[in-house]
């Protein structure tokens, strides 16, 4: 007679190493959050000053200050956020819209391939 064994299957995952974390020791995940963050402040700056330099009422200007408003919530969000939050998004997403996550991941795969063969 064969036992049925569900601890087994369950996965178990340690997470002593993240927890009592000081803000003097930040992890490696954070350090790379900010270091995304202020890349994507420092294009947002560049971007609107750009803006500012080009004609005041061109569709350009308006399109690149829009651009930058748009890197600068990006670097908001990335610094604010929560690994574990969206993991279980993303988790939520893939089962309530299979078919558009496969079609998203698959055009992703294109996108990087083209762009990784051109070099």
């Amino acid at each position: 007679m064969e036992k049925s064994n569900t601890e087994s299957l369950t996965p178990v995952h340690d997470t002593s190493r993240f927890e009592g974390q000081s803000s003097a020791n930040p992890s490696t995940l954070d350090q790379f959050k900010d270091t995304v963050a202020d890349k994507l402040k420092s294009a947002a700056s560049a971007l609107k000053e750009k803006a500012a330099r080009s004609e005041p009422n061109s569709s350009v200007a308006s399109y690149a200050d829009k651009a930058s408003g748009w890197l600068g919530g990006a670097s908001d969000y990335v610094r604010e956020m929560n690994p574990t939050q969206v993991k279980s998004d993303l988790q939520r997403q893939v089962r309530t819209n299979p078919g558009r996550t496969l079609l998203i991941a698959g055009a992703a795969g294109l996108l990087l391939g083209a762009l990784l063969r051109r070099r």
